[in-house]
C-alpha cells in the first residue's frame, strides 16, 4: 500500500509538470500564466519531495528531502499568490502584498534549513517517515501558507463578481479547481502534526484536478460548468453503475465459492471488468450524447431552453419569402432567446464588396459597414471559423489579435460569425455581450454557427429565386415588346397608307368616309392593345379579404349566366369544401370569369361545363414545405387543346381566336401568382380541357397585404 502513494505522488509531479508547460506554452505572451507555469513546478518538486516520504531512506537523506518538500510546499504560496493577482489583472494594484508574500515565505524556507521549524523525523502507518515540527512555531508556518492562497482566492472571487465572458468563467474554474485541490491536500497533511493520521487519498484525484487547472488555464474557449456538472455526473453515475456490477459479480462468486481471490477469481475479476468496459466502449458513444443532454435539460432547463428555441428557427427561417424579413427575424429570435445586448447581421454588397447591416435587433441606430479589406473579413474569410474576442489572445498572435479587437470593437460586438456559401464568405453575423455577463460556451458557437449555415443557404437560395423571376421578366418583356410590334404594325401600316392618299383623295367622300372608319378601327384595337398591356404590367390597387371559395365560383357564375343560357350549357357544380381565402375578390372574379368564358368560346351547343372546389396537398412555390391549397376546377367537353398550343396558352399575345389579344390567360396566371398559388391546364384532344387553379389556405405574400 505505502508503494502505491509513493506512485500516486509521482504521477501527480508528472500532472503539475504537464499544468506548468501547457499553460506556459498556450500563453506565452501573457506574464500571469508564466508566473503559474513557474508555480506548478514548484509544487511539482513538493510532490516528488513528498513521494519520497513513502520510500525508505537513510536518516539524512530523509531529512534532507524532507526539506526540500517543505521549501517548495512554503515557496508555492507566494508563487500562486502573485499568479493570482496577475490573472485578476491586479499586479500593480497589490504589489506591496505580493513583496510581502516572497518576503515571509523566504523567511519561512530560511527557518526550514536553519532547524528551527523541524524537530526531526517521525513515523507513521502509512509512511516510512515524515516530519516532527517545532510545534510552537508550527501555527506560524500553516496561517504563513493558508493566508497567501485564501488571499489570492478572495481576490479572485472579487474580480469575478465584475469580470464578464471567458475572464469570469476562466476565474470561476479555477477558484473551483483551487478549492478541491486545497481540500485533497492541505486539509489531509496539516492535521497530521496534531495526530489526525488521514490516509493521503487526496494524491488518487490530484492527477485529475491539476488536468483540470492545465484545462482552465490552456484552454481558449472554456465549456459551460453547467454542462462540465453535468457530464460530471453522468460519468459518475456511469462508474456506479459498472463498479457496482462488478462488485455484486464479486461477491456473488464469494458466496459460490469461499476462498475466493485466489488466482482463478482474480483473472474472473479481470476478465469481468474488461467485458464491462468493452461493452460501455461500444455503448457510451451511442447514448452518452443524449444521456447529456438529457441531464442538462432537467438540471439547467431555464439555461438552456433557448437552444431548442433557436435550433428550430431554420424552417421558419426557409418559409420566409424575403432575405430582409428572413433576416430580421433570425437576429430578433437570437437577440431575444441568448438575452444579449445586441445582434447585427451584414451582408456583403456585391457592387462595392463592403459588408452592410441588413438587420439588428437591440441597437438604436446601424452599426457602420465593414469594408472587405478589414481583418475581421480576411479572417473570417480565411479560416472559416468564428471569431470570440476573449480567445484571441490566446488563438491569435498579437497583432492581428488587436486588429481583430479593433474590429469587433467598433461594432460594439464580442462575436463575429461567419457566413459561408461554397467557401465564399457572403455576410457575418454580431453579437454583444450576454445580458447575463456569462461567456459564449462552445455549445453556443455551435448553435451560432448552424443557425449562420441556414441563413447563408437561405440567401443563397432566395437570390436565386430573384435573379430567375428578373431573367424570366426580361425574357418575359423581349416577347411582350415583339408581340406587341406585331399588334400594333398591321394599323400602324393602314394608317400610314391612308395619310399618304389622303392629299390626292382629300375631297373623294367614299375615301373620305372609309378612312375615318378603318383609322378608328385601327386606333380602338391599338388602344385596346395598350390598355390590356397595362393591366396586365401594373394591376390595380389590390384589397385583400377573406372569401369563401365557394362563394366567389357563385358569384361568377351569376355573371356568366347569360351565355351559358345563350348556348344551352349544361352547368355541372360539385362544390365539395369551402375553403376560406385571403384574395382580391375583383381580381379572381376577373380570372374566373376569363376561364368561364373561354370554356363557354370552346364548347358547342348544348355542351357541359363543371365547377368544382376543394382542398389538395401541394408543394408550396416559395419555400417549398408541402401543405393545403385551396383549388378550383374550370372544365369542359370541347374539343380539347393541341398538345403544340397547350405549351403557349399562357404566353403574352399568344392566341387562337381572331379577335383576341392573348393577354387574359397572361394576366390571370399573373394574378394568382401574386396571390401565391399556381394556375394549371389538362387537356386531352377531343375530350376537353381542365383548368385548375390552386391558392393556398392562409394569408398571401406580405406584397399583396
Amino acid at each position: 500500500m505505502i508503494q502505491l502513494y509513493y506512485y500516486m505522488a509521482l504521477a501527480s509531479a508528472l500532472a503539475a509538470l504537464v499544468v506548468a508547460v501547457a499553460t506556459v506554452w498556450r500563453n506565452r505572451r501573457e506574464l500571469a500564466p508564466r508566473l503559474f507555469g513557474v508555480a506548478m513546478t514548484i509544487v511539482a518538486v513538493w510532490l516528488y519531495g513528498f513521494a519520497q516520504y513513502f520510500q525508505p531512506l537513510e536518516p539524512a537523506a530523509a531529512l534532507f528531502w524532507a526539506q526540500i518538500t517543505l521549501s517548495a510546499g512554503v515557496m508555492s504560496s507566494s508563487f500562486l499568490f502573485h499568479s493570482m493577482c496577475g490573472l485578476a489583472g491586479r499586479m500593480w494594484r497589490y504589489r506591496w502584498w505580493i513583496v510581502a508574500g516572497y518576503v515571509s515565505c523566504a523567511l519561512c524556507t530560511v527557518l526550514v534549513w536553519q532547524g528551527v521549524l523541524i524537530d526531526g523525523l517521525r513515523s507513521l502507518p502509512f509512511m516510512h517517515h515524515y516530519l516532527r515540527y517545532n510545534r510552537q512555531v508550527y501555527p506560524v508556518l500553516v496561517a504563513n501558507i493558508l493566508f497567501w492562497q485564501f488571499g489570492g482566492v478572495v481576490i479572485l472571487i472579487r474580480h469575478a463578481r465584475q469580470a464578464v465572458g471567458y475572464k469570469r468563467v476562466q476565474l470561476v474554474y479555477f477558484i473551483v479547481a483551487w478549492f478541491v485541490v486545497f481540500l485533497t491536500t492541505n486539509l489531509i497533511i496539516v492535521p497530521l502534526e496534531y495526530g489526525f493520521n488521514m490516509l493521503p487519498f487526496g494524491f488518487v484525484l490530484l492527477p485529475l484536478n491539476l488536468g483540470f487547472l492545465a484545462y482552465i488555464m490552456a484552454k481558449a474557449r472554456l465549456a459551460d460548468y453547467n454542462v462540465a456538472l453535468a457530464r460530471a455526473l453522468l460519468h459518475t453515475l456511469t462508474l456506479l453503475i459498472a463498479a457496482g456490477l462488478c462488485l455484486l459479480a464479486v461477491t456473488g462468486m464469494k458466496l459460490v465459492a469461499p476462498g475466493f481471490m485466489n488466482s482463478e477469481q482474480i483473472l474472473f475479476t479481470v476478465v469481468l471488468v474488461a467485458a464491462i468496459g468493452l461493452a460501455l466502449s461500444v455503448t457510451l458513444p451511442a447514448w452518452l450524447p443524449r444521456a447529456e443532454r438529457y441531464m442538462e435539460q432537467r438540471l439547467f432547463a431555464a439555461r438552456y431552453g433557448y437552444q431548442d428555441a433557436l435550433s428550430s428557427i431554420g424552417k421558419t427561417l426557409s418559409r420566409l419569402p424575403e432575405i430582409d424579413q428572413m433576416l430580421n427575424t433570425l437576429a430578433t429570435a437570437i437577440h431575444a432567446q441568448m438575452q444579449l445586448h445586441h445582434v447585427a447581421i451584414f451582408l456583403q454588397d456585391p457592387l462595392t464588396g463592403e459588408f452592410r447591416p441588413q438587420a439588428q435587433a437591440g441597437l438604436p441606430a446601424p452599426l457602420p459597414p465593414l469594408p472587405d479589406t478589414a481583418p475581421l473579413a480576411q479572417w473570417l474569410r480565411d479560416h472559416h471559423e468564428t471569431v470570440v474576442r476573449d480567445e484571441l489572445p490566446r488563438r491569435v498572435s498579437g497583432a492581428t489579435a488587436h486588429a481583430l479587437q479593433a474590429d469587433l470593437d467598433r461594432r460594439q460586438a464580442v462575436v463575429g460569425v461567419p457566413m459561408i456559401v461554397d467557401d465564399r464568405l457572403i455576410g457575418l453575423i454580431v453579437l454583444g455581450e450576454k445580458l447575463s455577463r456569462d461567456m459564449f460556451f462552445e455549445g453556443d458557437v455551435r448553435l451560432l454557427e448552424t443557425l449562420a449555415a441556414e441563413a447563408s443557404l437561405t440567401v443563397r437560395y432566395r437570390r436565386m429565386q430573384d435573379e430567375f423571376l428578373r431573367k424570366s421578366k426580361l425574357a418575359e418583356l423581349g416577347t411582350v415588346a415583339a408581340a406587341i410590334a406585331h399588334e400594333i404594325r398591321n394599323p400602324l401600316a393602314s394608317i400610314r397608307t391612308f395619310a399618304q392618299l389622303l392629299p390626292t383623295k382629300m375631297e373623294d367622300p367614299e375615301f373620305k368616309n372609309e378612312f375615318s372608319q378603318l383609322v378608328l378601327k385601327d386606333v380602338d384595337r391599338i388602344t385596346k392593345v395598350i390598355e390590356t398591356m397595362l393591366a396586365f404590367a401594373r394591376p390595380s390597387q389590390v384589397s385583400i379579404e377573406t372569401h369563401a371559395a365557394g362563394d366567389l365560383v357563385e358569384e361568377a357564375l351569376l355573371l356568366a349566366k347569360p351565355r351559358f343560357k345563350n348556348k344551352q350549357i349544361e352547368l355541372i357544380k360539385e362544390i365539395r369544401e369551402q375553403p376560406l381565402l385571403h384574395v382580391d375578390k375583383q381580381q379572381v372574379l376577373q380570372v374566373l370569369l376569363n376561364l368561364l368564358n373561354n370554356a363557354v368560346d370552346a364548347v358547342p351547343e348544348h355542351g357541359r361545363i363543371r365547377v368544382a372546389t376543394g382542398i389538395r396537398s401541394l408543394e408550396s412555390t416559395s419555400d417549398g414545405e408541402v401543405r393545403d391549397f385551396a383549388y378550383i376546377e374550370i372544365a369542359d367537353n370541347g374539343p380539347g387543346i393541341p398538345a403544340a398550343v397547350s405549351q403557349r396558352i399562357f404566353d403574352p399575345f399568344f392566341t387562337t381566336k381572331k379577335e383576341g389579344t392573348g393577354l387574359g390567360l397572361s394576366i390571370s396566371q399573373k394574378i394568382i401568382r401574386d396571390h401565391g398559388g399556381t394556375i394549371s391546364v389538362a387537356s386531352i384532344e377531343g375530350q376537353g380541357a381542365s383548368f385548375r387553379i390552386n391558392l393556398p389556405i392562409h394569408p398571401p405574400p406580405a406584397a399583396l397585404a
